[in-house]
């Protein structure tokens, strides 16, 4: 198993331990739905994790961070355990007849038609052996679980965000801008946000980053199914942080209804200013809407907070 193998099981196992390492769910209860349900585990298929696996990863976790959750390295790495060359050989041979079927129901089809035993060969042998020959292609991932939000702590969860900016003229030229920003959803309050020239991962970076140093730390991310939020190196930095990294459907907006709020805020309200005085550069662009979030937005008593400002609510 190489090392890309280990560290995306790791993000698996963290995934279903995070709401129990932080202290977000009732113990009990959350081991028995989550071991009744089957997960897709990356590199090996389709399972059942036991409560007992799931509590023996949450002590790893706890004694030894994330690397304690990679599957340990075997001492007969490249070597099947249980396929003789022959069976290897047999394979190998079917796989060729079926080359764009996904490993999971290819592996299904070998146990239904008796080429393998089933609870003998396990899923990972037979990924194993057609990734060293390459004849892996790509599989169709589940759809993330639509959640619901109704938090009345700060920093419980963070909904984050990408949104198209003004045009500006820079030097003549016109220049497009990318607003990223993460909102805190018992607050409203905008831990951190700035406006970019691309839509790449370093906007993104800098924006988790300064939040994270401004605001502390949140229990959880929800954000959307763009690329840079399912980046492999804003999952291992919200696994190293002990951050539950949570994605909505595609093309559900309204799951992120706090943060598209805060979008349109911008546009009706910081925007128009912008007509009267255009910046001239990027840097003048994110003086004048820091200037405008801290002193205007956050001080401005919002509807949903019952009258009260995100700066008071967040504060409190």
């Amino acid at each position: 198993m190489d090392e890309s193998m280990r560290h995306d099981i790791a993000l698996f196992r963290y995934g279903l331990i995070a709401p129990l390492v932080n202290g977000q769910v009732e113990p009990k209860t959350y081991l028995k739905e989550v071991s009744e349900r089957v997960h897709h585990v990356p590199h090996q298929g389709d399972k059942r994790i036991a409560a007992k696996t799931i509590l023996d990863w949450c002590t790893r976790y706890k004694k030894g961070g994330f690397d304690a959750l990679k599957p340990k390295r075997r001492s007969d790495r490249g070597h099947s355990r249980r396929l003789s060359p022959d069976d290897e050989d047999h394979i190998l041979a079917l796989r060729k007849e079926h080359p764009t079927m996904p490993v999971t129901v290819f592996y299904e089809h070998l146990i239904e038609q008796g080429e393998i035993p089933k609870n003998h060969i396990s899923y990972f042998t037979i990924y194993r052996l057609l990734k060293k020959h390459n004849l892996v292609g790509k599989e169709i991932l589940p759809m993330p679980e639509r959640k619901r939000f109704a938090y009345d702590q700060i920093n419980e969860l963070w909904q984050g965000d990408l949104s198209h900016g003004p045009t500006i003229r820079v030097h003549g030229k016109a220049q497009k801008t990318f607003l990223i920003a993460y909102i805190d959803d018992c607050s409203r309050l905008v831990p951190y946000a700035q406006f970019f020239p691309s839509e790449k991962f370093d906007g993104l970076r800098i924006v988790t980053k300064e939040a994270v140093l401004r605001c502390g730390k949140p229990k959880r991310i929800y954000s959307d199914n763009g690329k840079i939020y399912r980046s492999e190196v804003l999952q291992y930095a919200c696994a190293e942080m002990g951050i539950t990294l949570i994605h909505t459907q595609p093309y559900d907006p309204q799951s992120k209804g706090k943060i598209e709020r805060f979008f349109r805020t911008v546009q009706t309200r910081f925007y128009p200013l912008l007509e009267l005085n255009p910046p001239k550069s990027l840097d003048e662009l994110n003086e004048r809407f820091w200037k405008w979030l801290e002193e205007e937005y956050h001080r401005k008593p919002h509807a949903s907070l019952d009258g009260k400002t995100p700066h008071e609510v967040f504060q409190s």
